[in-house]
């Protein structure tokens, strides 16, 4: 126990050292990474679905297939980029990737004068229309700054269907969700 609060209070004056020597504060980030990461919001526009079917056994048609597409634009720092999820039918039955990240188009940020890749990917529950969205980048080199955000989706759909042919499409009204730097 002894060792243990010694141990705490010596992490604790190096992190005293570290700031005082002019090192990134304790969430690792210098003025100008600050400024362009908090506080954000994503705003979510141009939301399109389009889940296309045809019979189960459909020869050479093209396979049973879903896509969400759909711009985000992080205020923050105002990096707009496009994502597009999309899920296949495989021998009768969707995939189920509730829990794959769909990798959105890549950007890069400037701060200082220096450019930084910005990741952005996306994760769809496709029944209860829920879309997190996690957008990375690393800042100065020194720190990554991840920003994260789940919403309910509200589509308005329409559907049709044309002999083996099944075909719904969707769009979802624009909106603007907090993210929370993680």
């Amino acid at each position: 126990m002894v060792l243990m609060k010694r141990f705490s209070h010596l992490l604790f004056s190096l992190h005293l050292a570290f700031v005082a020597a002019g090192y990134p504060s304790s969430r690792g980030l210098s003025p100008a990474c600050t400024e362009a990461s908090e506080p954000t919001t994503f705003e979510l526009s141009d939301i399109t679905y389009l889940r296309y079917e045809v019979s189960q056994n459909p020869g050479d048609a093209p396979p049973n297939s879903t896509v969400l597409a759909f711009e985000i634009v992080n205020r923050a720092n105002e990096v707009s980029t496009g994502c597009s999820c999309q899920n296949v039918m495989v021998d009768g039955h969707w995939a189920d990737d509730s829990a794959y990240w769909y990798a959105c188009l890549d950007r890069s940020i400037a701060i200082g004068g220096q450019e930084f890749a910005v990741k952005t990917n996306a994760r769809i529950s496709w029944d209860a229309w829920a879309l997190t969205v996690n957008q990375t980048w690393a800042c100065d080199e020194q720190a990554t700054v991840r920003h994260v955000s789940t919403t309910t989706l509200a589509p308005k759909c329409s559907e049709t269907v044309s002999g083996p042919q099944y075909v719904k499409e969707c769009t979802a009204p624009d909106i603007e969700v907090a993210a929370t730097a993680q």
